[in-house]
């Protein structure tokens, strides 16, 4: 397991927050979607978001699962097939896309 986030732009509208980043996947994939930890990445709210879309560019489909807390949300992927990527280590088309994008919108602390 190890998808890391790294947080390029957050903004805030006049209501809620929003997060842009980047996710670089290596190691191990686990049956039923990879915890991606928010915590510790500078996003301005301790909330879980209310919404999150990733995507990239090697055929894969990545799909937010919240957590109970910003540590605990998952990742879970499926493959070209519509099948979930099997438990073990990620494919190269996912360790070799440097362009996984994460969006999230989330509740703003005041």
């Amino acid at each position: 397991m190890a998808l890391a986030l790294t947080v390029t732009k957050q903004w805030y509208d006049g209501k809620k927050l929003f997060v842009m980043g980047t996710i670089a996947g290596s190691g191990s994939y686990v049956t039923g979607g990879d915890t991606l930890n928010l915590q510790s990445l500078g996003i301005k709210s301790s909330q879980v978001p209310f919404q999150a879309w990733i995507g990239g560019t090697s055929g894969y489909a990545f799909g937010w699962v919240p957590g109970t807390t910003q540590a605990n949300g998952k990742v879970k992927i499926s493959t070209t097939a519509a099948t979930e990527l099997a438990a073990g280590a990620y494919p190269a088309g996912i360790t070799g896309d440097t362009n996984i994008q994460f969006e999230a919108g989330f509740e703003f602390n005041r």
